[in-house]
């Protein structure tokens, strides 16, 4: 196989430049939903009871996206590395990396079902606890912006060929393509 593009993250945009957008991204999100949520829901009151639930979803957020991002690849087996650090001995890190080369779809597929599950659930969380619409939109928009860096990486392997393969290393990850006999 022959590698047709290598993508990394963080020496394209760098963390800053990452962080900053994923963070303009929770609060644009937050504020383009919060009018239209309240003005739908303008006859039930706003209620700020289950505050601790509301950090510990914060909190879990996070992980359960990871999670989700394995969600699809457990059919590949021993092809997923997985790995579990604590950061700056505060922060978990949950990582999944594909060691060996993975279909293209698989690796879209990982990468959009978090959004699809967790915002799914967020938005459904507004329609069922009216009452607390303010905190699901909070967590949506955390979510939504969590999923930048998936966005980006997705955006690029749209545009690969649509038989390519993905490999993840240290760096990030690379596009291959079978060689032509």
């Amino acid at each position: 196989m022959n590698c047709w593009k290598t993508i990394n993250l963080q020496k394209q945009y760098g963390m800053q430049r990452l962080f900053i957008i994923s963070s303009l991204t929770m609060l644009i999100t937050f504020l383009f939903l919060y009018v239209p949520f309240t003005a739908y829901f303008s006859q039930n009151r706003l209620n700020d009871n289950y505050f601790l639930l509301f950090l510990f979803c914060m909190l879990i957020t996070y992980p359960v996206h990871k999670l989700l991002h394995y969600l699809p690849m457990i059919p590949l087996g021993k092809k997923i590395k997985k790995m579990f650090y604590i950061h700056y001995y505060i922060f978990p890190v949950i990582s999944f990396r594909a060691q060996d080369p993975i279909k293209k779809w698989n690796f879209l597929l990982a990468s959009v079902t978090p959004f699809i599950v967790l915002n799914a659930v967020f938005i459904g969380g507004c329609f069922l606890f009216t009452h607390y619409v303010h905190y699901f939109l909070i967590l949506f928009a955390y979510h939504f912006g969590i999923c930048v860096p998936d966005f980006i990486r997705m955006k690029t392997l749209w545009n690969a060929p649509s038989n390519c393969f993905v490999e993840e290393n240290e760096d990030g990850f690379e596009i291959l393509i079978s060689q032509a006999s």
